[in-house]
């Protein structure tokens, strides 16, 4: 019988090779993979390492301090710290006994947890998260005391409350920046609180320990004393650059450690490391604003929160956090440790630079400029030291804030496009041109608050924006091989989220233009 040509020959699979039965065998019963073992949770020490490392560098200075050569011309005692000026301070209170108290508290907590490890792990969840307050507890209380709240209460309240207008201005601002997925709020408050606390209280600790003992060590019987005064004012000048930069970025590693899946990318860095900045300048703040009974307190105000707000600390520290930004986003770890060196190197470069230049200008700009009034000085010859100093180092974060929004704009589009393509209903084709033009998305909260939904249908827009740049970032991660191995969430997960948040009546108003489906 011929077959017609039209017909197709019957399928036959080919022979499978002599050597290879088939598989699985009929009988057989197949075992899944086993699935792999999470990443043992590392951060806790960590955690705990970065900050023993910042007390391990008061620990020395005090050391230093102790075997200081002594010089009786100095009119000093045995112990810089202990004498009849500063014992009188509660600074030098607190840096002289609170310490010490605080290390033998820690100790203690530190071998409770040794010797309960394997028995209860409440417990020893508990004693670790004692050793790590104990060891923030002494830099609080000396930012607590760097405001002179203990010798001048009126004057300091009253700085506290007028700095705080502009701060709050600030923080606002910073974490206003994200145009896309936002950090949530807590996060960055912490890093402001972080920056106010360890990097204050660090920072104001070195720096008294410095111009305590630099004295004895840089004295010689040739040295004068407006040459000594010179050479410890500059060192100290460099040192805070060192010693408040380092504390501030470990504020943001710690934070990166814990929360890393908050990162995107560069953006996210330079939020955090400016809301540190930002609180470590509040505090410094009132401590420059109340200086000698508020005599200055006009100007000080002026250049820290007016015309510094978002430069100086705020600008510094932005660099250290771009480069945990950018790391977030490499692979190899060497490429990591190389780019966050890069940030501190930047923002201790140029906050020494700036420390030091500011100094020299304080003494020979006023030759320059011998019939200038009180009133250019202020606007205009202040305004353009700063933007000489700081200018460059504010460029640069902003640049690095506009780059990284346009990253995250392109991974965006590329990454809800195809989930809208995909069919879950968590994107629509509708909801992309507001997703992706913040102007649009406010758009479309103000269109729900002018056709009756309230302030609660405007919050849940909110949370649905939020949730759908969450899945995006996910996935946008995920195609880069940069998902946080700590990370329990998945892209079911966060999908469901989406889709849950549109059931329970998040999806927005129709209206003109409005981008977006119902």
């Amino acid at each position: 019988m011929t077959v017609p040509a039209s017909t197709p020959p019957p399928f036959r699979p080919p022979p499978l090779p002599a050597h290879q039965p088939p598989w699985p065998p009929p009988d057989a019963h197949t075992t899944p993979a086993p699935a792999p073992a999470p990443p043992r949770d590392t951060r806790a020490r960590a955690v705990l390492l970065i900050l023993v490392l910042v007390h391990v560098g008061v620990g020395i200075e005090m050391l230093i301090d102790l075997n200081r050569p002594d010089v009786p011309l100095l009119g000093d005692g045995t112990f810089s710290v202990l004498n009849e000026d500063l014992i009188a301070w509660p600074l030098g209170e607190l840096m002289v006994y609170g310490f010490p108290a605080c290390w033998a508290a820690a100790a203690v907590a530190g071998l409770a947890a040794l010797a309960g490890a394997g028995r209860s792990r409440r417990f020893t969840r508990g004693c670790r998260t004692a050793v790590g307050v104990l060891l923030v507890l002494p830099f609080a209380a000396v930012s607590v005391a760097m405001t002179n709240i203990f010798v001048s209460p009126r004057l300091s309240t009253l700085a506290l409350l007028g700095c705080l207008p502009s701060t709050v201005f600030g923080v606002l601002a910073i974490h206003r920046a994200q145009r896309y997925r936002r950090m949530p709020l807590w996060l960055p408050l912490a890093a402001f609180g972080g920056g106010l606390v360890v990097g204050g209280g660090f920072g104001a600790t070195m720096g008294t320990w410095l111009g305590s003992h630099l004295p004895n060590y840089l004295w010689t019987p040739g040295t004068g004393a407006q040459q000594l005064e010179h050479t410890v004012n500059t060192a100290v000048y460099t040192g805070a650059g060192v010693f408040e930069e380092l504390s501030k970025g470990a504020v943001i590693a710690v934070l990166f450690l814990l929360f890393r899946r908050h990162f995107d990318g560069v953006v996210s860095g330079v939020v955090i490391g400016a809301m540190a900045g930002l609180g470590f300048n509040y505090v410094e703040s009132v401590l420059y604003i109340t200086y000698g009974d508020g005599v200055y307190a006009n100007l000080q105000y002026w250049l820290r929160q007016s015309l510094g707000l978002m430069a100086a600390h705020t600008a510094f520290t932005a660099a250290i956090g771009a480069g945990f930004g950018i790391a977030r986003q490499l692979r190899t770890p060497g490429a990591r440790r190389a780019v966050i060196a890069c940030g501190f190197l930047a923002a201790i470069g140029t906050h020494a630079t700036n420390n030091l230049l500011l100094r020299y200008f304080q003494h020979e700009v006023g030759d320059w400029f011998p019939g200038a009034s009180d009133a250019v000085w202020v606007l205009v010859v202040f305004p353009a030291a700063i933007l000489l100093l700081q200018g460059p180092l504010l460029v640069l974060y902003l640049l690095l804030l506009r780059r990284g929004l346009r990253d995250q704009a392109a991974g965006l589009a590329v990454e809800l496009s195809a989930e809208a393509a995909r069919g879950h209903g968590a994107v629509t084709w509708g909801e992309l041109p507001a997703l992706l033009n913040p102007a649009r998305r406010f758009r479309v909260k103000v269109d729900a608050l002018r056709r009756g939904g309230g302030l609660r249908v405007h919050r849940r827009l909110g949370r649905l924006h939020a949730a759908q740049f969450d899945l995006g970032m996910h996935l946008w991660h995920a195609s880069r091989d940069e998902v946080d191995p700590y990370d329990t969430r998945n892209e079911a997960q966060l999908r469901e989220r989406v889709l849950r948040l549109k059931a329970e009546g998040a999806a927005p108003f129709p209206g003109p233009d409005a981008g977006v489906a119902t």
